[in-house]
């Protein structure tokens, strides 16, 4: 089937990309100089823009509750399959749910989410190295790259990921998987309990598709 790609519904997407300051302050009341061509920052938000636009297009046609993310490692990713597996839950449930529970904790003041400067703009994993510009004709990483996709997130969660992710300058990839990480832990940890409610037994034609991610 041939996707179509949905229209930006809200313009004020690419201003907040547009307006950024090309100036910010060291704290000394110096200003540094936007570095943005020696980071690909500006690149992963306007992937950011077209995985929201398929994200729109798949609404209206056959998946409306899908949330594709890139940036997820694959360590981080099977661990959410994993997890879930243990819990007898959708690897999509509980990534829904560490998503809703992280998101509740900023809005209370319970996390501090705070990134960090780097040449190009924030990013909530400074630690990991500036993302050095690429050559003309190299591609990325295809590891690092590709989408992760969890069935049964609400639209409305997506778009409130996206909408924190902006507030705080960092990517959506990002952000969601800041959640996910710090909602693992949490649970690994203990602080953060997880208890499944047992459901009624449904019969499907289908049961292959049940579970996907």
């Amino acid at each position: 089937m041939q996707r179509t790609r949905g229209k930006i519904v809200d313009n004020r997407d690419e201003k907040i990309i547009e307006e950024r300051s090309p100036e910010l302050s060291d704290g000394d009341g110096k200003t540094a100089p936007n570095l943005g061509d020696r980071h690909d920052l500006a690149q992963e938000a306007d992937e950011d823009e077209d995985v929201l636009k398929e994200q729109n297009s798949e609404e209206k046609t056959t998946k409306p509750n899908i949330a594709t993310f890139r940036g997820i490692p694959k360590k981080l990713h099977d661990a959410i399959m994993q997890t879930a597996s243990d819990l007898g839950v959708s690897p999509g449930e509980l990534a829904r749910y560490l998503l809703e529970v992280g998101l509740t904790r900023i809005e209370a003041g319970e996390d501090v989410v705070e990134p960090k400067f780097v040449p190009g703009g924030f990013t909530l994993y400074p630690d990991e190295g500036p993302k050095q510009p690429r050559r003309k004709g190299r591609k990325k990483s295809k590891t690092l790259q590709q989408p992760r996709s969890y069935y049964g997130v609400p639209r409305e969660v997506v778009k409130t990921v996206l909408e924190k992710s902006r507030n705080i300058g960092v990517t959506q990839g990002e952000m969601a998987r800041y959640l996910f990480e710090r909602g693992l832990e949490r649970y690994r940890k203990g602080e953060l309990v997880i208890e499944p409610e047992p459901i009624q037994q449904i019969a499907t034609l289908y049961p292959g598709d049940l579970g996907k991610v």
